[in-house]
């Protein structure tokens, strides 16, 4: 009898631990997300007037097989390798963030052709309530040249900040938990953001409020007005642009770096600087409503909390100690301080 209570308590540990999916078969789990949306969303297109030019894409496959390649090798050639098993989960990381933004880059543009009601009204009222008039600020913005070279500087390095922790995180650092949790908010929230855009469109402050914002938003301007007319037809990833307004993607992603960096003393003050400027530049240049900044942090709270949950890993099983056992005592060691 006890012999099978013992058993039933170890399924019922491995049967928790199963439930759950942690650092290990994040990558595995997330590809699979990302298989279930491309599937989800694919027939949509042609119900909606729109197709995928594919000639435009010729270059993403190949850039697929050779990570997907690398991948491999590295897999197998640094098994035994602690040091450099590393590359094989940067090589990994980096095609799963490329393939959900392959995924999620034409998905934007179908969420708006779905020509659902603008809520553009109810985030001007909101930001009104919050005293803020975002075209007021781009007014201020462009009268000073000088504010506003800075800001563009800052709203432009995004791209360059998202390579950041798959060489830093990963490369140099060789952290797999902070670099993978890196991968993870970058898919949950750019997934979560598509998702909000199909349910709840807008057109964006400056076409709304009728002003021109100080970065140039020309093309995303005439991709949103054409796809609500119906007019929109090729998706040519040679010119495809942000067309989510709520929450911000751009605050979101700052965020999402610079809480990638927080245990490193250097450059983590440095991004705060640079992301603050960042995050400024979304509203100050009349490209984002305010709210759209409070949505993104609010989306990245979520995605921590979702991060947390899916990567708990199960309480050990308590040890039993035969009566009459004698265990040794040990003095506390004092706890070991890190730093990156």
């Amino acid at each position: 009898m006890v012999n099978g209570l013992a058993d039933g308590r170890e399924h019922s540990a491995s049967a928790l631990h199963d439930s759950r999916f942690t650092i290990h078969d994040l990558p595995t789990r997330l590809i699979a997300v990302q298989v279930c949306l491309a599937a989800s969303v694919a027939p949509w297109y042609s119900a909606y007037g729109l197709h995928i030019d594919w000639r435009s894409a010729a270059l993403l496959p190949v850039a697929h097989v050779a990570l997907l390649a690398a991948w491999w090798y590295c897999r197998r050639r640094y098994s035994t390798h602690p040091h450099k098993s590393i590359y094989a989960d940067v090589l990994l990381a980096t095609l799963v963030l490329l393939l959900v933004t392959n995924i999620a880059s034409p998905a934007q543009y179908l969420a708006i052709a779905l020509r659902r009601p603008l809520i553009d009204d109810w985030l001007t009222r909101a930001d009104a309530s919050l005293g803020i008039h975002v075209a007021a600020l781009a007014t201020w913005t462009r009268s000073h040249p000088a504010v506003s070279l800075v800001l563009s500087a800052c709203y432009a390095s995004l791209i360059g900040q998202f390579l950041m922790p798959l060489l830093i995180v990963g490369l140099r650092d060789r952290d797999r938990t902070r670099l993978w949790e890196y991968v993870f908010h970058f898919n949950f929230c750019l997934i979560v953001t598509i998702i909000t855009l199909a349910i709840f469109p807008a057109e964006c402050p400056y076409t709304h409020l009728g002003f021109t914002p100080t970065i140039d938003q020309s093309r995303v301007i005439a991709h949103i007005t054409a796809l609500r007319a119906g007019t929109f037809r090729t998706i040519d990833f040679g010119n495809l642009d942000g067309l989510v307004s709520m929450p911000s993607f751009h605050a979101a992603g700052a965020i999402i770096v610079t809480w990638a960096f927080r245990r490193r003393r250097v450059l983590c003050p440095v991004l705060i600087v640079l992301n603050t400027g960042l995050i400024a530049a979304t509203f100050m240049s009349g490209v984002h409503y305010f709210v759209d900044i409070v949505g993104a942090f609010v989306l990245f709270a979520v995605s921590v909390a979702a991060f947390r949950l899916v990567n708990r890993e199960p309480a050990a099983a308590p040890r039993e100690v035969p009566t009459g056992a004698w265990t040794p005592r040990r003095w506390p060691r004092a706890a070991r301080t890190s730093s990156d």
